[in-house]
């Protein structure tokens, strides 16, 4: 392996092993490795005879289904394994008595033996995360590691969080470590506005160090993260302590932080995002449902409701057919009801904030386009910082955060949460303390 920016993370290893299909299979040379992005690179020798790769290379078919295949191989000096079921062609050709093919895997492994002394361990690493300090605590499930000093336009995984056990673990480490990096996954992809998805994983496991990688597309850029690389510690220190605390909230919370960093394609989406992402946490923070009143008790008031529209001559013919409605709760009820009921702080906000976002959420999701309000592009950006703010203040408050995070509400001033108030006014009043207990003392 290959541990330098712009180096491949394994260079190519030359294995001879077999391509397989059901019941038939051939031998096959082929050299696999792990660029600098993460990705798998795999060439395969041409297959000789050409009729040794019948069974895998249709001919004159171009309809029929691809099925995938199965490609195992050993290293030539034995010390490299290779395993993949998901082994796919994308190109043939049929030059004289040979099958030229290229093709790749959605996922595969790489392995080879290690001391049998060493700790078993699981890392994981990403895209667009990083932190300034490499970051080191002690768990239960033992020693973690969060390191990653680069974001940038690469695509290279530089980030890992890794786990370092105290030794040879059982099944049920294995399994709770992977739900302890999801949950540390799901926390952070909030944190910087990507929703992070390991490249790789590089594992040691009763003396074998295994290379499992997955076929990935790129990761957007970060948008507006709510914490730099700089300040990552608090919200790590809070991700790892609410795996204990509140592992469920973060669960429910999965949704709403996949809309919040989802890509998108042109400005609009990111509010539409932005809102569903609010809608989200509503639908699945157990506060009163969707109906102000049993849906059977308001069957009564319906009815009344209808005749007395039916017997209004200037009543709208349409209106009966919304009658239904009447007794959904609106979005702004029911945001009022989770606002209140944890203290989430919303005075710094302009008024009417709520309907404005919402209006322009309903106009985008009808037109395709954002109401045309103001300088081209600045209320759009406006109504967009809105949601995105109240959606991170009402995350953060799940997963019991306390400390500093990045308001783009504020032009991207740094806040003191809970009480959102800015870390300038804190320090300021924190210095002046501090000056008038040095007078007392002298």
């Amino acid at each position: 392996m290959v541990d330098q920016w712009g180096m491949p993370i394994l260079d190519p290893i030359r294995f001879h092993g077999t391509l397989s299909n059901g019941d038939a299979d051939v031998s096959v040379g082929f050299a696999a490795g792990i660029d600098d992005d993460g990705n798998l690179t795999l060439a395969l020798d041409p297959i000789t005879p050409g009729s040794a790769a019948t069974p895998f290379v249709p001919r004159d078919r171009p309809l029929d289904d691809q099925s995938t295949l199965g490609l195992t191989g050993i290293s030539e000096d034995g010390s490299w394994r290779f395993a993949s079921e998901t082994f796919h062609l994308y190109r043939w050709s049929y030059p004289e008595d040979r099958v030229e093919i290229e093709g790749s895997c959605g996922h595969a492994e790489l392995s080879r033996d290690v001391r049998s002394d060493h700790n078993d361990m699981r890392a994981w690493f990403f895209r667009k995360l990083a932190t300034i300090h490499g970051i080191e605590r002690k768990t239960p499930l033992g020693r973690l590691v969060f390191t990653g000093y680069r974001e940038n336009a690469d695509q290279e995984p530089r980030a890992v969080l890794a786990i370092h056990a105290d030794g040879s673990e059982s099944q049920g480490w294995w399994d709770q470590s992977e739900r302890f990096l999801i949950h540390l996954e799901r926390v952070l992809s909030l944190a910087c506005d990507v929703y992070l998805v390991p490249i790789y994983e590089q594992r040691v496991r009763a003396g074998v160090m295994t290379l499992r990688v997955v076929q990935r597309g790129r990761t957007s850029s970060p948008y507006m993260a709510p914490f730099d690389l700089l300040y990552m510690w608090q919200i790590f220190d809070c991700a790892v302590r609410s795996f204990k605390e509140r592992p469920e909230a973060i669960e429910r919370l999965d949704p709403a932080i996949r809309w919040m960093t989802a890509p998108v394609a042109y400005r609009e989406s990111r509010l539409i995002n932005a809102m569903s992402a609010l809608e989200s946490i509503i639908a699945r923070s157990g506060l009163p449902g969707l109906f102000v009143d049993d849906p059977a008790a308001f069957h009564e008031l319906k009815k009344r409701v209808r005749k007395f529209l039916k017997a209004d001559p200037d009543a709208p013919s349409a209106m009966g057919g919304k009658v239904d409605e009447l007794n959904r709760r609106s979005l702004r009820d029911k945001l009022d009801i989770l606002l209140e009921s944890r203290g989430i702080r919303t005075a710094d906000l302009p008024a009417g904030w709520l309907a404005a976002i919402t209006n322009a959420r309903n106009v985008i999701v009808h037109t395709g386009v954002a109401p045309d309000q103001g300088p081209a592009d600045a209320r759009l950006l406006d109504h967009i910082v809105w949601a995105r703010e109240i959606v991170t203040r009402i995350i953060l408050d799940a997963i019991g955060f306390e400390g500093q995070y990045q308001s783009w509400l504020h032009r991207s001033e740094y806040l003191s949460y809970p009480g959102c108030r800015p870390m300038s006014e804190i320090a300021a009043e924190q210095a002046s303390a501090s000056a008038k207990r040095s007078d007392a003392d002298q």
